[in-house]
């Protein structure tokens, strides 16, 4: 038998949650993705609003040959009954006061995305009830009913199917994991060495500059106004890879904001250098390496 599907779309949600969303991102945006407390508070609002904006925007009801199941959103949210299990189905009004959302009833539970209307599932080993949000209760009962009434099912059936596992999780963990990541990231440090021939920086903006194209080291006791990033990282105090600076030069940048000193290297080739560590005894240490073997 083909399945019978019927969707519910949570307009309210979405009217109330998408534009507070956004305005949350445009907060995060103009704070430079720094990474103070206020920040990071923003960073998890931003995650909550688009967590429940995958759950509630839509509740889709599926009726088989021997089961009814629902899921929310993109299916984060979700379960599965047997008819052999259900009692009775009927069409009910919700209290206002019910509200939409996941609730807990004096006598069951409520599923819904919008509107007062639902079906209330009866069952026979439990008093508790659930109701489902829908904008077809009476069709929806009805056909419950008569899939009830057509066929008795084996008892040995499960009466309640859970749904134990979703892939969607993965995308709510990856939601939940990128503030800490953007976090753990934004404390590394780029990594800095030389060798017999010259000075190598490894990673996506990395780089390698001779002993012999270096024209000039010095160190600065702070960074120059920087204007914009124009293909680089920036996340709090650090800054990797390629940025223009108030006085419109272009220049790289390997550096933690806020620990000087900085190194500054001009080569022949390449735009300016600006290298620091947190650990201001590296940068010493780096420079009088980069000293001794420029030529």
């Amino acid at each position: 038998m083909e399945t019978k599907t019927y969707k519910q779309y949570g307009i309210f949600s979405v009217i109330l949650l998408l534009p507070l969303m956004l305005i949350f991102i445009g907060v995060l945006i103009k704070s430079g993705f720094s990474t103070d407390p206020i920040t990071i508070v923003v960073l998890f609002v931003i995650v909550t609003f688009l967590f429940c904006l995958l759950i509630f925007y839509q509740l889709t009801i599926k009726i088989s040959n021997d089961s009814i199941s629902f899921s929310l959103g993109i299916g984060l949210v979700g379960k599965t009954y047997k008819f052999s299990d259900i009692k009775s189905c009927k069409a009910v009004t919700n209290s206002a006061l019910n509200g939409i959302g996941i609730r807990m009833l004096s006598n069951g539970w409520l599923y819904n995305v919008t509107g007062l209307k639902a079906v209330e599932l009866q069952f026979k080993n439990r008093k508790s009830v659930v109701r489902i949000g829908t904008d077809k209760p009476e069709e929806i009962s009805n056909f419950i009913n008569s899939k009830i009434n057509q066929e008795l099912i084996a008892t040995n059936d499960s009466g309640l199917k859970k749904r134990m596992f979703n892939p969607m999780w993965i995308i709510v963990i990856i939601l939940f994991l990128l503030p800490v990541t953007l976090l753990i990231s934004s404390r590394q440090e780029t990594s800095i060495n030389t060798n017999h021939n010259g000075l190598i920086i490894d990673g996506t903006y990395g780089l390698t500059i001779s002993f012999s194209d270096m024209t000039q080291v010095d160190t600065v006791s702070s960074l120059p106004q920087i204007s914009i990033r124009t293909n680089g990282y920036a996340l709090g105090k650090t800054k990797i890879g390629n940025f223009r600076l108030a006085d419109g030069q272009d220049v790289k940048l390997y550096v933690k904001n806020g620990f000087p000193p900085y190194i500054l290297i001009h080569s022949r080739d390449n735009k300016p250098i600006y290298i620091n560590f947190e650990d201001s005894k590296r940068t010493i240490d780096l420079y009088n390496d980069l000293l001794k073997n420029k030529k």
